[in-house]
């Protein structure tokens, strides 16, 4: 499950609003080598960092708050690696090849039936997903006070989102 999730944290000693967002984006195909390094990671943090940012304005426009603060944030990833076996013929296969006639094959000739020998092998394929988490706390101010550190404006906020990240809600 993918998407949003929000709840009231109650009035903070100030009394303004508190509520927290959180974001939880879609799985990605990562390069199963380096997952949480991939640049594919990387970019669905901040796309989840963005879109629970523009979640926690919408909510502060619903309620006409004029601001808003992040107090805290977090951004985390699920990274889940997974390692599939195949069983395939050898590229180096000749299918006309027949052991059994050759007598230099002897150690490939199995009485009791056919052996798969030197013409299939193992091979291991990773592949690896990630999805991306972003929880954002803020607080929410019935104006917008420039000496409070770190306060955005909320029809700001909720305009450079749009423009920035319109085209993936």
């Amino acid at each position: 499950a993918f998407g949003y999730t929000e709840r009231d944290l109650g009035p903070d000693a100030a009394g303004h609003s508190k509520i927290e967002v959180t974001y939880r984006g879609d799985r990605v195909k990562v390069d199963p080598r380096n997952p949480r390094d991939d640049f594919r990671n990387k970019i669905e943090l901040d796309k989840a960092y963005d879109l629970a940012l523009w979640r926690a304005a919408e909510i502060a426009s619903e309620r006409h708050k004029a601001g808003l603060k992040v107090e805290s944030d977090s951004k985390n990833s699920d990274v889940e690696v997974q390692r599939h076996t195949y069983y395939r013929p050898s590229p180096f296969y000749d299918p006309y090849f027949d052991p059994y006639d050759d007598p230099f094959w002897p150690p490939y000739h199995r009485p009791g039936g056919p052996d798969f020998g030197p013409m299939y092998r193992f091979e291991e394929i990773p592949s690896a997903t990630s999805r991306a988490e972003a929880k954002l706390t803020v607080t929410l101010y019935d104006t917008v006070d420039p000496k409070v550190d770190g306060m955005v404006a909320t029809d700001a906020t909720l305009a450079q989102l749009k423009a920035k990240r319109g085209a993936e809600m």
